[in-house]
């Protein structure tokens, strides 16, 4: 089957925006080889990503051709664009060289007037999958998310084959976790099944973002000394939201006694305090009262979750796109006032 379309180099390209430990690699590397192996088309995959741990960004390159590939660069106007993590968006970049007939995967439970909308797109078609609820619901890690966004992105893609790809799904888990294969076959079908899609024109709403080569901060006049820091403190500007997917610990005020255990525990001193008067016993003042979790550098590791010694957190699935909102509590408090604590405003 002949490619779709092709750009002026005679490639259709896919470009994976995603965060480590969301399995954007891997996904490039298992639909390249689907194309190429199984199917006879001259491709490429290969991603981008600086140091190999969880939470840093990464983006995955794949292009497919009917003529040999002699091309590694980057992807830079994508014909296909899967964003993996909406807090993604935050940097506007990563809707480079997205033009109005480019197809684009957001990994959200919003419509796709309102991922449209939250990621300021120009224009193009909006695929939307709820791969976080989907992975929860057949209690798979949020890694595989990326099997079940592959399932939305090969519903657009008519010239790879989609038996090929569950073959490549089936035998990339029957030797190491053969308990996997099923539960990530029904993942990928339910993306499949459940991606939403709806095409909008460019119609002036929101600007077009150009594909622009990033430029290095530093370079041999401007490099500061070796081992300066140029920033002392700067954990306090980060935004961890990014790195979190599939649970957070909730506070539930009414069952913490204020021990501590917690505030041990935490990695990331996420914990909020302040002092004033019991919560439990209003005759005693100037004491420390936990208010709540501060979920700019919370990065979901629920330690608190575990020590905790009375049970005032659960994990709770995310729901919404802006994790900074991902809150239940499980008793009626004034959440405009605890927010004064937990957030940065």
């Amino acid at each position: 089957m002949k490619l779709p379309k092709i750009n002026n180099l005679g490639f259709y390209e896919i470009r994976l925006e995603s965060i480590g430990g969301m399995g954007a690699n891997s996904a490039g590397k298992m639909l390249a080889d689907v194309g190429v192996l199984s199917q006879g088309y001259y491709g490429a995959a290969f991603s981008s990503y600086g140091s190999e741990k969880k939470g840093s960004p990464v983006k995955s390159f794949v292009r497919f051709s009917e003529n040999e590939v002699r091309v590694n660069s980057t992807v830079e106007e994508p014909h296909v664009l899967a964003v993996f993590h909406m807090n993604l968006l935050k940097d506007p970049m990563t809707l480079m060289g997205v033009k109005e007939d480019s197809i684009v995967i957001f990994n959200t439970n919003k419509t796709p007037d309102e991922a449209r909308d939250f990621a300021k797109l120009h224009g193009g078609t909006v695929v939307c999958v709820d791969a976080i609820k989907i992975a929860g619901e057949l209690k798979l890690p949020s890694q595989a998310a990326n099997t079940i966004i592959m399932g939305a992105m090969l519903k657009q893609l008519p010239f790879i084959d989609k038996d090929k790809f569950e073959t490549a799904i089936r035998s990339q888990f029957k030797g190491k976790k053969p308990e996997l294969v099923e539960p990530n076959i029904e993942a990928f079908n339910r993306g499949y099944n459940e991606s939403i899609v709806k095409e909008f024109p460019a119609d002036g709403k929101y600007p077009y973002i150009p594909y622009k080569k990033p430029e290095p901060m530093y370079g041999k006049k401007n490099q500061p000394i070796g081992g300066y820091i140029n920033a002392a403190g700067n954990s306090t500007l980060k935004d961890l939201q990014v790195t979190r997917t599939g649970k957070v610990p909730v506070f539930n005020p009414k069952n913490c006694i204020d021990c501590a255990q917690c505030e041990i525990v935490c990695p990331d001193l996420c914990i909020v305090w302040q002092r004033g008067t019991d919560r439990k016993d209003p005759s005693k003042t100037n004491v420390m009262n936990m208010m709540g979790i501060d979920y700019q550098y919370c990065k979901g590791c629920l330690k608190c979750v575990r020590a905790c010694p009375k049970g005032p957190y659960a994990a709770k699935p995310l729901a919404k796109e802006d994790q900074a909102l991902r809150i239940e509590l499980e008793v009626d408090v004034n959440v405009d006032e605890l927010s004064q604590h937990i957030y940065k405003k």
